[in-house]
C-alpha cells in the first residue's frame, strides 16, 4: 500500500499467548496496528482464527485508555461504530465472516502512533494416533470466487469483487504479496503430563514458561503436537445454571477391510496447490494408491477425470499429468458433476474457494461420504472440516513431513468401514442438551470433546461405548477484565458448539439470543468497543486495509495468473488516459502517485452490512468461474480499478477518498464516458501491464457494421474475381445476432446480393466467428446461401480484418449452379 509520500501504510504486529489445559486451550492475541502516517487512520484487518474459537472478549489500548467490547446484534455494532468514525473518536469492531475468518476494523488511530487490540478466545487441540495438535491459523489465504459480479457496492476490503456465487467474496480476499505480513510470535504454556512437543510448521524452542515459536511474516499455519494420553476422566463445571460436563470420545480402531474397495479419488491441481502442497500430495497419493491391491477399483474426479480402473493404472496417468497446470478448481462444480453411485469418496484439497456455502449444499447432495485431506501452508480449515461433516466422512489435515503412509492407511480405513455410532451414558448427572447434537464421524486414532449440560453438579461416572469414566470438579476462574461473558471454560465451549448447531439450522433469531446470552461473536452478533475520547475532530476521514502475507509454500506467480479477472469494463478510456497509464508504467513503482477519485470515500472499502458511507463502483461484468482481480481495471475516470494491487512487491495502491479531496485542492477530470467503449489490457507473466486496446463499438449492445472485400467466386467450376460491400446490424456482447445485406459484383459484370440472417461468438480476446444463412440473387435467380466468416479485431478503433466463406446454390430452369467464393477485407463499426 502507497501513501502519498510512497512509504508502507500500517503493518500489523501480532503475539498469542496459548495456555494448554487437557484438551482446551485458551488464548490471548494481541495484535498492534501501527500508523506511520501523519493523520488519523482507520484500519481494516482480515484474519483468521482457529475453526471453532470461540472469542469472549476483545479490548483496545490507545495512549494510556483502555476501552473494553461489548457483544451487540451485528447491524447496531456497525451502527455505533460508524458514529463514533464520524464523531473521530476510537473504536474498534471484530465481525466473523466464516467460522475461522474475521474482520477486525480500528479506528481513530494517531498519527504515527499505534492502537493495540486484545482479543480472548479459547479453542479445542485435536487428537489422533497418540499425539495432540494445536492448530494457530496465521493468514487468510487467496481464494478463487466463482461467478460474476453482481454489480453492487462491495461490502468488504478484499481484493475481490462481490459476486453472484460468492456475494462476500470481497470480505474474505484480504490484499496481500509474498512477505507483507507483519510478525507473530507465539507462547505455548502445556501441563505437566505432556512430552515430544515439535512443530512440523516452525521452529520451537523450550523456554521458563513453555514453549515459542516465531513467524516473521506471519504466512502460515502454525501445527504444535504434543503426546500425552486420552484423559481417563472427564470434567464437570458448576454454573449459575446449573453445570456443564465434557469427555473426551476416542474412536475404535477400524475393522480390517474384507471385500474389494471401490473408490473415487477427487483431485485439486490449482496453483495455490504448487509448492509445498505437492510436496504433500504427490507422496500422499502415491501412498493412498499403493495401499490398495489389484481388486480394489478407484476412479479420479476433480482436476483430473478417469474411470473405473485398478489403483496401479491411476497412478500411472496421474505420473504423467501432475506436471501439467490444473486450473482454477471450481469445488462447488466439482461436487455437483459427481457420480460416485455410494462409493466413498477420498477428496485431496486446499479448499481455498470463497463460495463456502454452495459448496456444502452441494456436499450434502452428493449421497455418499467424502473423507477430506486438508492440503497446502493455510487450507480452508473451516470449509473442509464442515464438508466432512456434512457429507458423515472424516478430516485430516498434512503437511510436509508428516507420514503419508501412516495417514493413507487411515483415510483407506475409514473408507472401507461403516461409521460406528458414539455413545455416551452420563450417569446421574442427568446431562441434556449434548453438543454437537449430531455427533460428527471420527477417523481411525481420532478423538473428540464432548459436552453436555447438566442439572446438577457432584461426583459421578459416565460411560462411553462400555468403558466407565469418572469426572473431576473444574474451579471457575475469575473472569478477565472485559469478558463478555463471566462462564467458565467448559460452558464457553458448549455455547459454542451449541451455536454452531444453531448456525447449521438457520435461525437467526435463535442464533442471535444464544450468542448475546453467552457472549459470542458469530454470524448475527459483533464485538465492538467505543471510547470516550475524541481523537480528530470532524470525524476519520482517511482508510486502508492491511495487507496480509501471501502463504509460504506458495507459488505466487502462478496463482496470481490464475485467480485473477479477465474483465471488461463499459468505459471510455480517451487517448490522453491512455498516455497517462503508459507514463505510470514506466515510472519505477515507488514514485507512483496515488490516484484520487472524485466523491468516492474510503469507508466504502470496509465491510459493513448496512448502506456503506459512499458506495464504490464495480465492474460491470466478470466472466464466470474467475476470481481475484489483482490486475489494474479502469474505472470511469480513467484510474486503476477500485481494489488494484501491485503484489509482487507487497505493496497495495492506495486510492484516496472525498474525505482526502476535501485536504487538497481538486484536479480537472477527464470527460464522462460515452456508452459502449471499452478497455483491455494485456499482462506479462509478471503481471505487468504490455498494452492498452481501446474499442468504442467492438463490445457495444448494438453494431452497424460496413465492410468491403475481394477475393474468387467459383461457379460450376469457372473462377473469377469478385469485389463485394456488405451492411450488418447486430445485437449483444460475446454472441450477437443480426442481420446482413451485401452486393457482389463479379468478373466485373455481374451483380448479385446475399440476404443473410447472421450469429457471431468471440472465440478469443481479438478473434469472432459468424456464421449465416439465408438467399442469393442475381438478376431474377434466387437460391438457399451460406456463409462463415472469421474476424480478427484491430487494435484501432472500431476497425477489424475479415476472411470469409459464401455458398450459395442457384436454381434456374430446372438447373443448379453451384456457387462458392472466398474474400478478405476490411470492416468497420459504428
Amino acid at each position: 500500500m502507497y501513501t502519498q509520500q510512497g512509504a508502507a501504510l500500517a503493518m500489523t504486529d501480532s503475539k498469542i499467548v496459548v495456555r494448554v489445559r487437557g484438551p482446551i486451550a485458551e488464548a490471548v492475541v494481541t495484535q498492534t496496528f501501527k500508523n506511520d502516517l501523519d493523520r488519523v487512520t482507520e484500519a481494516t484487518y482480515i484474519f483468521p482464527l482457529p475453526v471453532d474459537a470461540a472469542v469472549s472478549a476483545m479490548e483496545i489500548e490507545s495512549g494510556a485508555r483502555t476501552i473494553h467490547a461489548a457483544i451487540e446484534v451485528r447491524e447496531q455494532a456497525q451502527q455505533r461504530y460508524e458514529t463514533a468514525v464520524a464523531a473521530g473518536v476510537g473504536a474498534a469492531l471484530l465481525d466473523q465472516e466464516r467460522p475461522d475468518v474475521f474482520t477486525q476494523t480500528v479506528s481513530a488511530i494517531p498519527a504515527k502512533g499505534t492502537v493495540v487490540v486484545t482479543l480472548r478466545f479459547d479453542t479445542v487441540a485435536r487428537y489422533h494416533g497418540g499425539h495432540w495438535e494445536l492448530v494457530l491459523p496465521m493468514v487468510v489465504a487467496p481464494r478463487y470466487v466463482p461467478g460474476s459480479a453482481n454489480g453492487l457496492p462491495t461490502t468488504g476490503t478484499g481484493r475481490a469483487p462481490d459476486t453472484d456465487r460468492a456475494p462476500d467474496a470481497s470480505r474474505v480476499t484480504p490484499g496481500g504479496a509474498p512477505g507483507a505480513g507483519g510478525k507473530t510470535d507465539v507462547v505455548l504454556e502445556l501441563g505437566n503430563d505432556v512430552d515430544d512437543v515439535s512443530s512440523p510448521t516452525h521452529d520451537l524452542v523450550k523456554e521458563k514458561a513453555g514453549y515459542a515459536l516465531h513467524d516473521a511474516k506471519s504466512d502460515h499455519d502454525a501445527v504444535i503436537r504434543w503426546r500425552a494420553k486420552v484423559p481417563a476422566a472427564g470434567w464437570v463445571e458448576a454454573s449459575d445454571d446449573g453445570g456443564f460436563a465434557a469427555v473426551v470420545v476416542e474412536a475404535r480402531a477400524p475393522a480390517a477391510k474384507k471385500s474389494p474397495l471401490r473408490m473415487m479419488l477427487v483431485l485439486e491441481r490449482a496453483a495455490t496447490t504448487r509448492g509445498d502442497a505437492d510436496n504433500v500430495k504427490h507422496p500422499l497419493v502415491r501412498a493412498l494408491l499403493g495401499a490398495l491391491d489389484s481388486k480394489d477399483q478407484v476412479s479420479l474426479a476433480g482436476s483430473d477425470k478417469l474411470d473405473w480402473r485398478a489403483p496401479d493404472a491411476v497412478l500411472r496417468v496421474l505420473e504423467d499429468s501432475w506436471h501439467k497446470a490444473g486450473g482454477p478448481f471450481d469445488l462447488t462444480k466439482t461436487l455437483q458433476q459427481l457420480r460416485s453411485n455410494g462409493a466413498p469418496l477420498v477428496l485431496v484439497t486446499d479448499g481455498l474457494v470463497a463460495d463456502d456455502r454452495a459448496v456444502l449444499v452441494a456436499a450434502a447432495k452428493v449421497g455418499a461420504p467424502i473423507h477430506v485431506i486438508g492440503i497446502g501452508p493455510a487450507p480452508n480449515r473451516g470449509l473442509l472440516t464442515q464438508l466432512a461433516a456434512t457429507t458423515g466422512g472424516t478430516v485430516r489435515f498434512a503437511t510436509i513431513g508428516d507420514d503419508t503412509s501412516a495417514i493413507a492407511k487411515d483415510v483407506l480405513a475409514d473408507a472401507a468401514s461403516q461409521p460406528e455410532p458414539l455413545s455416551i451414558t452420563w450417569g446421574t448427572l442427568a446431562a441434556s442438551d449434548v453438543v454437537p447434537a449430531t455427533l460428527p464421524r471420527l477417523g481411525a486414532g481420532q478423538a473428540m470433546l464432548v459436552v453436555a449440560k447438566v442439572k446438577k453438579v457432584q461426583t459421578a461416572n459416565a460411560r462411553v461405548r462400555g468403558d466407565l469414566f469418572g469426572f473431576t470438579m473444574v474451579t471457575v476462574p475469575k473472569p478477565p477484565d472485559g469478558a463478555t461473558t463471566p462462564k467458565g471454560s467448559l460452558a464457553r465451549r458448549w455455547a459454542k458448539l451449541k451455536l454452531d448447531d444453531l448456525v447449521a439450522g438457520g435461525n437467526a433469531k435463535t442464533i442471535t439470543e444464544h450468542a448475546l446470552h453467552y457472549g459470542l461473536v458469530s454470524p448475527y452478533t459483533s464485538m465492538v468497543a467505543i471510547g470516550d475520547e475524541v481523537v480528530v475532530k470532524g470525524g476519520v476521514k482517511h482508510s486502508v486495509p492491511v495487507t496480509v502475507s501471501v502463504p509460504e509454500g506458495m507459488r505466487w506467480q502462478l496463482v496470481k495468473r490464475e485467480i485473477t479477472i479477465d474483465t471488461r469494463i463499459d468505459t471510455t478510456v480517451t487517448k490522453q488516459e491512455q498516455t497517462k497509464l503508459a507514463e505510470d508504467k514506466k515510472k519505477p513503482k515507488d514514485k507512483l502517485p496515488a490516484k484520487k477519485e472524485p466523491g468516492r470515500d474510503e469507508h466504502a472499502q470496509k465491510p459493513r452490512d448496512t448502506k456503506p458511507r459512499t458506495e464504490r463502483p464495480q465492474p460491470v461484468a466478470v466472466p464466470e468461474a474467475t476470481a481475484v482481480p489483482t490486475q489494474p481495471t479502469i474505472d470511469h475516470a480513467g484510474a486503476e480499478g477500485a481494489g488494484a494491487t501491485n503484489e509482487d512487491d507487497g505493496d497495495y495502491e492506495g486510492r484516496k477518498s472525498k474525505r482526502d479531496a476535501d485536504e487538497e485542492a481538486p484536479r480537472a477530470e477527464p470527460a464522462p464516458p460515452s456508452p459502449g467503449s471499452v478497455a483491455t489490457a494485456d499482462y506479462d507473466a509478471d503481471g505487468e501491464m504490455e498494452s492498452l486496446s481501446i474499442s468504442s463499438s467492438r463490445y457495444k449492445q448494438r453494431r452497424l457494421t460496413l465492410s468491403l472485400g475481394g477475393g474468387v467466386s467459383v461457379v460450376n467450376g469457372d473462377a473469377a474475381p469478385q469485389l463485394g460491400l456488405a451492411l450488418r446490424l447486430d445485437w449483444g456482447r460475446e454472441t450477437r445476432i443480426g442481420g446482413e445485406a451485401s452486393v457482389w459484383l463479379v468478373d466485373g459484370l455481374h451483380g448479385q446480393g446475399n440476404v443473410l440472417a447472421t450469429v457471431a461468438q468471440r472465440i478469443a480476446r481479438r478473434l469472432e466467428l459468424g456464421i449465416g444463412g439465408g438467399l442469393r440473387f442475381t438478376g431474377d435467380v434466387a437460391g438457399p446461401a451460406l456463409n462463415l466468416t472469421l474476424r480478427s479485431h484491430l487494435p484501432i478503433r472500431g476497425l477489424s480484418t475479415f476472411l470469409r466463406y459464401d455458398g450459395a446454390l442457384l436454381i434456374h430452369d430446372g438447373t443448379y449452379d453451384g456457387q462458392n467464393g472466398g474474400s478478405f477485407g476490411f470492416e468497420a463499426s459504428f
